[in-house]
């Protein structure tokens, strides 16, 4: 009689060597989204940092706008007709629009940000009379993008055809 010894199952070595290509191959491409990811993470921060800068920058110059507007209102203050002599030293000024309203005069101004985006401001100045000398109407950030490339033909829900 001949008698085979009893190792129990035996697992070729074609089998390891597949499941062996098959983590290093897993593994590999686990890598590399890793440092894809990275790399896309990297980048982003990189363009907020240049976004967060320009716009600060910006707001700092409309800020700087606005102290000489509020130094032209108070010296314009100083003169009989307020709004007059307000609008006349503020036409002085590049860029910034002033007009008479039922409550004072309204200023507006715009910052560029970068080639894409500005910050506009609107600010309502009053005469020598109340208690406040500006009130701050809008102060925010407009796209400069005029083309209609953007826009997208979507269905507005009207009649159909039939």
């Amino acid at each position: 009689m001949d008698k085979k010894p009893k190792f129990g199952s035996t697992v070729g070595v074609g089998y390891i060597s597949i499941m062996l290509i098959f983590t290093v191959i897993c593994l590999t491409i686990f890598a590399v989204l890793s440092f894809q990811a990275a790399y896309s993470d990297s980048s982003l921060i990189s363009r907020s940092e240049s976004f967060a800068q320009q716009y600060y920058t910006a707001d700092s110059r409309a800020k700087e706008i606005l102290a000489e507007l509020d130094s032209a209102a108070y010296e314009a203050s100083q003169e009989f007709d307020f709004a007059e002599a307000f609008v006349q030293s503020v036409s002085e000024l590049d860029g910034v629009n002033a007009e008479r309203t039922l409550g004072g005069v309204r200023t507006d101004y715009s910052v560029e940000i970068n080639d894409r985006q500005s910050l506009a401001v609107s600010v309502l100045f009053y005469s020598a009379t109340t208690d406040r000398r500006y009130d701050i109407l809008s102060w925010q950030n407009i796209t400069n993008d005029t083309s209609d490339d953007s826009h997208q033909n979507v269905w507005d829900g009207g009649d159909l055809a039939v």
